[in-house]
């Protein structure tokens, strides 16, 4: 899973979209595979535009295609960050969020002066950073213990953010078998497409994968073994399962 970002602000002067129109450069320069998400308060598409009556005769989906782009449009009411992300393609490295300051994702706030920014704080919740052009006004480092980052530092931030992302997802041994010193190195290289996560033996010899809140939990063998042999057991009793093509199995519980 990628890591998600909000980019948050208020009003349209604050600075959301340098912001995030910076962070896409810097990125890119470093190779890495960005998709973004723009919150827009109003319809995207224009009253007796063409595609627009596409989609008033009835179209579920429109796609527009120009010489150097393709444009898809899809009728939904008041659609969520969940659904928008749905949309994005899984292979991509980190995702910047302009909007959505409610979402459960880590968020940077974005102002140009420190009242703006106060406000936000009493209803953004995960805010790891404050930037944008306060950040060259202010001399103070900090607001309530969130560090105040000019641009290049908020990079530098975030650079290390996706590698952490990465090396969640792997068993966190530090054990070395695939050249290097630590998982976290393990996955700067990934990034840099130096290695290969064939590379890791102990994720490849995982043969039961947990998540929890759609973070991976690596397990022992032991613990491994014990969930496996429940799980199969208990399917094997089940009617209607074909338990000759029972190779993957998933499990959610939802809480009351």
């Amino acid at each position: 899973m990628p890591l998600i970002i909000n980019i948050v602000g208020i009003g349209r002067a604050s600075g959301k979209t340098s912001l995030v129109e910076f962070l896409t450069k810097r990125l890119k320069q470093r190779d890495y595979r960005v998709s973004t998400v723009k919150h827009i308060s109003e319809a995207f598409d224009t009253v007796n535009k063409d595609t627009w009556r596409h989609i008033d005769a009835g179209a579920l989906t429109v796609v527009a295609a120009t010489p150097n782009e393709l444009i898809s449009i899809k009728k939904v009411h008041n659609p969520s960050l969940e659904a928008t992300l749905e949309e994005i393609p899984k292979n991509v490295d980190i995702i910047l969020v302009e909007g959505f300051k409610r979402s459960k994702y880590p968020k940077v706030i974005v102002s140009r002066t420190l009242k703006d920014v106060e406000t936000l704080m009493n209803d953004v919740k995960a805010t790891f950073a404050i930037s944008g052009s306060v950040a060259e006004k202010v001399h103070e480092k900090s607001i309530r213990g969130i560090p105040i980052l000019k641009p290049d530092k908020l990079f530098i931030k975030v650079e290390d953010m996706i590698i952490q992302s990465i090396a969640k997802g792997l068993p966190g041994l530090n054990c070395g078998k695939c050249g290097t010193n630590s998982c976290e190195e393990f996955a700067r290289t990934l990034l840099r497409v130096e290695n290969s996560i064939d590379l890791c033996i102990p994720y490849q010899e995982t043969r039961v994968i947990l998540k929890v809140n759609d973070e991976q939990v690596y397990l022992s063998p032991f613990p491994a073994n014990i969930i496996k042999n429940v799980v199969l057991g208990m399917i094997s009793d089940l009617k209607g399962v074909d338990k000759a093509i029972s190779q993957k199995i998933s499990l959610e519980i939802k809480e009351d």
